[in-house]
């Protein structure tokens, strides 16, 4: 028996996407093997999207580990483009339901997608960076030499220390390159660092407005990729935010399940 997936990715952060119901989880052990990047297909994260009620779609976001994640901003980005390419919504605007809930999204048909996140508080200083969660829990600390930061050891340390208790979080480094900024982040459920990650990319702008004034939209340049975020904001948090960036899909293909 064989079964289609897609392999797409967003700013270097790349997905296998299946369509598929929801009446169960995935295995881990089979989400893991198809995201190994020696024995299977190779990703950062996996992907079922499906017709959902209430909404056009729905995405079910896992880990390469195999867990169920939280919200993913490229992968869901990706999610946008192969939905449409399922007939699960025409034209260029759609809304999903995510682990966080109900988001609205926007395909431009030129290669960029961009999606609406849910309201975001101020970042909060703590275990020497800023934390806050944008659909997925970010630490982000500043730092005036993005090459000399080593995302394995650091990452992995806070990632694994003081966050584990709290089911641990993604560990991003920023550093302002005069009107932009550049980032990179240690992925947890990958364990490693990712060319870009989505909702880091949002923590990062929104840390950045806070510290540094940058106005919306914020450009952040990662390793894989350019991303845009935009927001609305207040004394008590963000509004109006939306991530902005390129996808691609890159091939189409078959296991044997």
């Amino acid at each position: 028996m064989f079964r289609r997936f897609v392999k797409y990715h967003g700013s270097g952060n790349d997905f296998v996407v299946v369509r598929g119901s929801f009446e169960a989880l995935w295995p881990a052990i089979l989400v893991a093997e198809i995201c190994h990047r020696r024995y299977g297909v190779g990703a950062d994260g996996f992907m079922v999207v499906g017709p959902a009620e209430g909404a056009d779609f729905r995405v079910d976001y896992y880990n390469a580990d195999g867990g169920l994640g939280s919200l993913c901003g490229n992968g869901s980005r990706c999610a946008v483009d192969f939905a449409r390419s399922q007939g699960l919504f025409a034209g260029s605007d759609c809304s999903f339901l995510a682990a966080d809930g109900l988001h609205r999204a926007h395909w431009f048909g030129d290669g960029r997608v961009s999606v609406q996140f849910s309201d975001a508080p101020r970042p909060v200083a703590q275990h020497g960076g800023w934390f806050v969660n944008t659909g997925s829990p970010h630490h982000v600390a500043l730092t005036d030499d993005l090459e000399s930061v080593e995302p394995l050891g650091e990452g992995r340390a806070l990632r694994f220390g003081v966050y584990a208790a709290s089911g641990g979080a993604n560990i991003n480094w920023l550093a302002a390159e005069g009107d932009r900024c550049a980032l990179r982040t240690y992925e947890r459920g990958v364990e490693d660092e990712t060319l870009s990650c989505g909702t880091g990319a949002v923590a990062a702008a929104l840390l950045a407005h806070t510290q540094w004034g940058l106005p919306s939209p914020v450009v952040l340049d990662a390793r894989g990729g350019q991303l845009e975020v935009s927001f609305s904001s207040s004394p008590e948090g963000f509004t109006n935010i939306v991530l902005t960036g390129p996808v691609a899909r890159v091939f189409d293909g078959e296991w044997t399940a």
